[in-house]
């Protein structure tokens, strides 16, 4: 983030600064797994998706939310993990009974959203290696397909940027982004660890 958008979007400038290096790691351990190797890779990657996107799909029905984040159940994209599973010929994952439902304060939800609609960015890049694979928007890479990611970020900064929050609830917002990250983390041996493998028609 250049010196003047981080006079802009100081929030957001705090909550990347909070997060870069378990950022690091997450990108990392994901790609180290190969994702966009072979189909059967692919189908493990969103399967892992899968488990982080279900397991939030609960901020994008929150009306507190919804009152500081535009758009908020449109930026849901569990609807396109599911069609992508249908176009892989994959059984759609069950979720992981072992996990505790998301328990999150109105501010640690904006830093666990912060998380999440940020990974939208990275996706156009992973989307064209889904290309290598035959795949494409319209067909097992919708999830990382999208359209005007750059303005539904900026709308998401602005959000975040306007909120009402004192340094308390700043602070949950940072710690909400970091537990989020971590959680992520996690996941991957979670995900990646189950004996069953994908299957990918």
């Amino acid at each position: 983030m250049s010196n003047l958008r981080s006079a802009n979007y100081p929030r957001m400038s705090k909550l990347r600064a909070s997060t870069s290096s378990v950022h690091d790691q997450l990108d990392k351990k994901i790609m180290a797994q190969s994702p966009f190797e072979s189909k059967a890779n692919y189908g493990l990657f969103l399967r892992y998706q899968y488990y982080l996107m279900n397991y939030v799909t609960v901020l994008y029905s929150n009306p507190q939310i919804a009152q500081i984040i535009p758009d908020l159940q449109d930026r849901d994209r569990c609807e396109q993990l599911i069609q992508d599973f249908q176009d892989l010929g994959m059984t759609q994952p069950q979720p992981l009974t072992t996990l505790s439902p998301l328990d999150a304060s109105l501010f640690e939800s904006l830093g666990w959203l912060y998380v999440i609609e940020g990974s939208k960015l990275g996706a156009a890049l992973l989307a064209k290696e889904t290309e290598k694979l035959g795949l494409h928007s319209e067909f097992g890479a919708r999830f990382l397909a999208g359209s005007n990611r750059g303005s539904n970020w900026r709308q998401f900064m602005q959000g975040i940027e306007d909120a009402p929050l004192n340094e308390s609830q700043e602070h949950a917002m940072l710690e909400g982004a970091q537990a989020a990250f971590k959680f992520a983390n996690e996941l991957v041996e979670l995900s990646y660890g189950q004996s069953e493998n994908a299957h990918v028609a």
